[in-house]
């Protein structure tokens, strides 16, 4: 087993610089708590910029995981092209897709998630 972390921070600090959704390589950025709190979030995402913003210092590795997984979801939404209208089965579809291929393509994904939440 790789390395546990304990904080939020660690969470956090353990992130790549990108990573990649659907083909595209999204930046991952570190907010300051400054920075989130001046937008009133934990954290971003950016189709324009093709970046995650992601506040440094979260409070919990729990609050850290699903705030990062949160925003992959906005960048999956974006990239498969999701539209507001869809029905539940295709948008549950993509998703699947969507999951499967974040997975192969960013290797440290799995590890990272399960390093975050051992010992929960």
């Amino acid at each position: 087993m790789g390395k546990r972390y304990v904080s939020g921070k660690e969470v956090v600090d353990a992130l790549p610089e990108m990573i990649r959704v659907a083909g595209f390589d999204i930046r991952i950025e570190r907010w300051t708590n400054h920075q989130a709190a001046g937008v009133s979030r934990w954290g971003e995402f950016s189709s324009i910029e093709q970046t995650i913003r992601i506040q440094n210092d979260m409070p919990s590795r729990f609050k850290a995981v699903d705030t990062v997984l949160h925003e992959i979801s906005h960048a999956i939404y974006w990239a498969y092209g999701i539209e507001d209208d869809d029905k539940q089965e295709r948008i549950v579809s993509v998703f699947g897709t969507a999951w499967m291929t974040l997975h192969r393509d960013n290797s440290w994904l799995a590890d990272w998630i399960k390093n975050a939440l051992a010992g929960s």
